[in-house]
């Protein structure tokens, strides 16, 4: 194999059965201009950033998840259980703010009630509770407004004891 007359001035010209030494080696890793280290790290921070964003975005709406499952669990429970209507709307406004608030939400009237029987807590009906959160995307809000383009919702149902005492 004939070696072109090019490579070997580049490299040095050696026997053909012995290795390069660390001089050529190093003569050519000396010409590196550092062009590797600056695209590592303008790739790394384009694909960081979105990826970043979108991981902070998805655990809002997780979080919006969650907040709208235990809403509508405890507000059904809550109108269930309490034979007083009126304490029950206070109890189950005061949950969904603490709720809310745990959760990094804003604080709006997100849970619809709805019961077989009035008042709620008659003994035999069921109480539905729907709760609709809509999410803020995080960096976005005076473009999308305060509300977001996501809503989360969650629904629960829970029957009133059938044996319970009359209030």
């Amino acid at each position: 194999m004939r070696i072109p007359h090019r490579v070997l001035r580049r490299f040095g010209s050696q026997p053909a059965g012995q290795a390069l030494g660390p001089a050529p080696i190093r003569d050519v890793l000396g010409r590196e201009e550092g062009n590797a280290l600056v695209e590592f790290v303008v790739l790394s921070a384009a694909l960081l950033i979105p990826t970043l964003y979108l991981v902070l975005t998805l655990g809002n709406v997780q979080a919006a998840v969650f907040a709208a499952d235990t809403i509508s669990r405890d507000v059904a429970r809550i109108h269930a259980t309490d034979p007083d209507p009126e304490r029950a709307t206070h109890r189950a406004a005061r949950h969904t703010e603490m709720i809310l608030e745990d959760h990094g939400l804003p604080a709006t009237e997100v849970a619809t009630i709805s019961c077989s029987e009035q008042p709620c807590a008659s003994p035999g009906g069921t109480v539905s509770v729907q709760v609709r959160i809509p999410v803020p995307v995080p960096g976005l809000g005076p473009i999308l407004g305060e509300t977001g383009p996501v809503t989360v919702g969650a629904s629960h149902a829970v029957p009133v004891d059938q044996y319970r005492a009359g209030s």
